[in-house]
């Protein structure tokens, strides 16, 4: 139920975004990251700006709003420097004139943005240091609104930023090939049903994240042709993809605990181990939502993903943590022999792999080029899950597998017994 929750729109960060402030939010906000967008060209942008709730009977006036542009290095060079004396640093300054008046006229403003032959990432702040919009009403105007919509694209036409390039082609790969592992384990598992008489609980574990998976990835694509196309996406596929895939990574955690444990191998009393246990699992599982949550809630536009403050080091310490105890787990092996050792050493390291990959994928994440951060953590991650759903599924399934030789699928209880 965790790692990569971008519950409120992960996949779907459009580049047409809007925000909307109160006078109260904005008489406590001094400088204001609205969005950001990276290209190898030239970077056309698009602002609109409109006041909603201004008073029938107040009278027409104008606001000029000042929004300032920087470039990935000016930004970072800014950031030794107070809010409202960072314009010093900015590469581009522009202003907007609103009409204050009750007819919610929108003001448009366009414009490009180009710096270096080289890639660059645009940030665009809302300079409020002089607090204009505030002065011109009273406190008792308190539903008034300004709206910012601002849309980044290059000059090709492209929505997806710098960071995000390739996401679509991967997520298009990753969706074709676990709806077809889906179906080709799914008919294993029939096979393997009908000739047994009984589930294989454990390949029907893993189908089951197969499923999800695929579901996860089949929305994200559609999610992603939209958002390729408008820079908005459907939001409503994005949240969805989202908590399957949270439900996803949950599953596959929990599957391996279990198997380290004996499930379906040897003969446990699962609810001892379960009584105390599986809860523990499920409040770190419930710790890190709130964390990735409150994370991505907390995340500005100055960051290219929701892991690159305390959120990605308190996730990554929880992996951690479980990582050790499934090594220990799985070192309690009650079954004996050159067959069940080989397969215990499989899953120890298939499940070490799953995780340790995103507070390695985290470390990466930071000794990179900022923009290439995002890659790094969502592709990767991405890529890292479908790895080890491969090798689960290479571990538990074919006739000649370690695991089929030593699970108790197919027995009677005395051989069961036998080779406990």
């Amino acid at each position: 139920m965790f790692r990569i929750l971008f519950i409120f729109l992960a996949l779907s960060q459009a580049k047409i975004i809007t925000r909307s402030f109160s006078l109260k939010q904005l008489s406590t906000m001094d400088y204001i990251p609205i969005s950001r967008f990276g290209s190898r060209g030239v970077v056309n942008y698009e602002i609109q700006s409109r006041l909603i709730n201004v008073p029938k009977d107040y009278e027409g006036e104008r606001l000029m709003i000042p929004f300032e542009f920087f470039q990935q290095d000016k930004w970072q060079q800014a950031q030794s420097i107070p809010e409202c004396r960072k314009q010093d640093k900015a590469n581009r300054i522009i202003y907007q004139s609103i009409e204050v008046n009750p007819f919610e006229e929108i003001s448009t403003l366009n414009g490009q943005l180009a710096y270096g032959r080289h890639h660059n990432v645009w940030l665009a702040i809302f300079n409020n240091c002089d607090h204009k919009l505030e002065k011109m009403f009273s406190n008792s105007s308190s539903k008034i609104k300004l709206e910012i919509t601002i849309w980044f694209y290059d000059e090709g036409g492209q929505e997806f930023s710098l960071e995000e390039h390739g996401l679509f082609s991967i997520v298009s790969v990753l969706a074709l090939l676990t709806i077809i592992g889906f179906y080709y384990n799914y008919r294993i598992f029939r096979k393997e049903q009908e000739k047994y008489g009984e589930k294989d609980y454990a390949l029907l574990f893993v189908l089951v994240i197969i499923g999800l998976e695929a579901s996860q990835n089949t929305l994200n694509f559609f999610n992603l042709l939209v958002y390729n196309s408008n820079g908005r996406g459907i939001s409503v596929f994005a949240i969805l993809s989202e908590v399957i895939q949270s439900v996803d990574n949950y599953l596959l955690m929990l599957l391996l605990i279990l198997i380290a444990w004996g499930w379906t191998i040897d003969f446990i009393n699962l609810e001892t181990q379960a009584a105390f246990y599986l809860p523990l699992v499920f409040v770190l599982g419930i710790v890190q939502t709130i964390f990735a949550i409150i994370g991505r809630l907390l995340s500005t536009q100055t960051q290219f993903h929701m892991y690159e403050g305390w959120a990605g080091y308190s996730i990554s310490i929880i992996y951690i943590v479980l990582a050790l105890y499934f090594f220990y787990s799985a070192n309690q092996q009650k079954k004996k022999g050159e067959v069940a050792d080989s397969f215990y050493f499989k899953l120890k390291l298939f499940g070490t792999l799953f995780f340790i990959s995103f507070p390695v994928l985290l470390m990466v994440s930071k000794v990179i080029d900022p923009y290439k951060s995002y890659k790094v953590i969502i592709l990767g991650s991405m890529l890292m899950r479908l790895l080890n759903i491969a090798l689960l599924v290479r571990l538990f399934v074919g006739k000649s597998t370690d695991y089929q030789r030593i699970c108790i699928k197919g027995k009677s209880f005395l051989d069961r017994d036998k080779i406990m």
